[in-house]
């Protein structure tokens, strides 16, 4: 599938997914496009507050990750071929990219690195080879972005 190997941007997306978009425009194109996927929904019980988070799986490489039908989040991996504005993949080295990024940090919680240039990485402490690749919209940074007040400036917009 072509867009297996579309690029990955920090804060926008990929060629084909921009984040911001809605679950319905994700749905719609899919289908329309014969494209087969997985779809759950996390209900986030007990969690203050309770909003549920949507996830759609293609090909078991690309996860998109919706709150209010609204596309914050794109997991990476396995099979998908895109690279980031600064040349890695998965399968590249983690040396190679902490040489390229230098504002890396290793995320104790989420055993992942940070980087301040919008995206996260996992990685595969075998063979140190990137696993992974997230990116999100600029809001799941910030501290109070379970407090969801953000969702109402992509509502607008959809």
């Amino acid at each position: 599938m072509r867009f297996l190997g579309d690029s990955i941007i920090p804060y926008i997306g990929t060629e084909t997914f921009k984040l911001g978009d809605t679950l319905q425009n994700v749905r719609t194109y899919l289908k329309g496009n014969k494209i087969r996927f997985n779809q759950s929904v996390n209900p986030n019980k007990g969690c203050t507050p309770e909003v549920p988070w949507t996830f759609i799986e293609i090909e078991k490489s690309i996860t998109l990750c919706f709150v209010k039908d609204i596309l914050f989040e794109i997991l990476l991996e396995n099979e998908y071929k895109g690279v980031l504005p600064n040349g890695c993949s998965i399968g590249t080295k983690m040396s190679e990219l902490e040489k390229l990024d230098p504002t890396l940090q290793y995320n104790d919680a989420d055993e992942d690195f940070i980087s301040e240039n919008g995206y996260w990485i996992g990685d595969e402490i075998e063979t140190g080879l990137i696993c992974s690749i997230t990116v999100f919209l600029p809001e799941v940074d910030s501290d109070d972005f379970f407090e969801y007040e953000w969702l109402e400036k992509y509502m607008k917009k959809a």
